[in-house]
């Protein structure tokens, strides 16, 4: 059973869910920083042994673009460049979101980066609001955008007492101190009957689960994910928050394609960027006959293995949908 209060500070071999004491590892080295990465066999889940970030303001205000961006290695990234590459790799959760849609709709998201997701539905909508810690995501958002946006925590915005038909959390989740806390404030601003969309790394990535990659291994745990979801772990928050399970729907998403999970494979090591390994199967040769034909085979198998990699439950991220009864 989750406590309803998360332990903080996170003690060494303590689950920050649960608080039973860990002693399995699933990872000593990380992408960036130093620490371990525990797994809680009650919970099914994984945690950071140490969170170094003191002040999670200010690190997602000014560093953590600094080190995580687009490409295998740290490099800062602008919030123009980051809306230029990410706006074209929204489809997994707009084909999830877009059909509860309506012209009435009002919809937030909670770390909404540059905007590049809300900036496919904001025309669609009625309103869109966002929240971004990164001040020049903000910025970025308002006068290039034309979303309104504030850069405190949803607790302290000036959207903190609004109601929402929809809210949105992709890949944040993970970030935060506390999961529970922090869905019960998604929860708090969601509409009788509203919908929250919730995407987060899977911790059964075939990369790890399937292949095993040594060098994914560090790449996968870093130090700015304090924690490592399950199907099972996300059920028990949401319930634990007050969400019936049959108002729980679990999706499986999967964001690299096979030529990316190929090159990891063979290679021991990521793709300089993400952009090949988001982007659509395509091969170019100076005799477009072969490579035209090779590139149709290699989508056609890239979509079977996609499929398998989602009836096994082993994609790059879970996407929760929960109905706020």
């Amino acid at each position: 059973m989750i406590d309803s209060k998360i332990i903080t500070g996170l003690a060494n071999t303590n689950c920050p869910l649960c608080g039973l004491e860990s002693d399995q590892i699933l990872a000593h080295e990380l992408r960036r920083g130093e620490g371990k990465v525990l797994y809680c066999t009650d919970c099914d889940y994984g945690f950071l042994a140490t969170n170094s970030i003191i002040d999670t303001k200010a690190y997602y205000d000014s560093e953590y673009r600094k080190e995580y961006s687009h490409t295998s290695k740290a490099s800062a990234t602008s919030p123009s460049e980051m809306f230029e590459i990410y706006s074209r790799f929204q489809g997994n959760r707009l084909s999830f979101i877009k059909p509860v849609l309506t012209p009435n709709s009002k919809v937030l998201e909670v770390g909404a980066g540059a905007g590049q997701f809300l900036t496919h539905i904001k025309s669609d909508v009625k309103t869109s609001h966002a929240i971004e810690l990164d001040k020049e995501c903000c910025t970025f958002l308002e006068n290039k955008i034309g979303i309104e946006a504030d850069s405190e925590f949803l607790e302290n915005s000036r959207f903190a007492d609004e109601k929402y038909d929809v809210v949105c959390a992709f890949q944040v989740m993970e970030h935060v101190e506390d999961p529970i806390a922090f869905l019960k404030s998604l929860k708090k601003v969601t509409r009788p009957n509203g919908e929250i969309f919730i995407e987060v790394p899977n911790l059964r990535d075939a990369l790890l689960s399937v292949w095993d990659v040594p060098s994914h291994r560090k790449f996968f745990y870093h130090s700015a994910h304090l924690h490592y979801f399950t199907e099972n772990i996300l059920k028990k928050i949401a319930q634990n928050v007050g969400f019936n399970i049959e108002n729980i729907e679990i999706n499986y998403t999967q964001d690299y394609n096979l030529l990316n999970h190929l090159h990891w494979i063979m290679n021991d090591g990521p793709q300089d960027n993400c952009m090949v390994g988001m982007s659509n199967v395509h091969l170019n040769g100076i005799d477009d006959e072969i490579p035209d034909w090779l590139s149709e085979e290699l989508k056609l198998l890239n979509g079977k293995y996609i499929d398998r990699l989602i009836a096994n439950k082993q994609t790059s991220n879970i996407l929760v949908k929960l109905k706020n009864d």
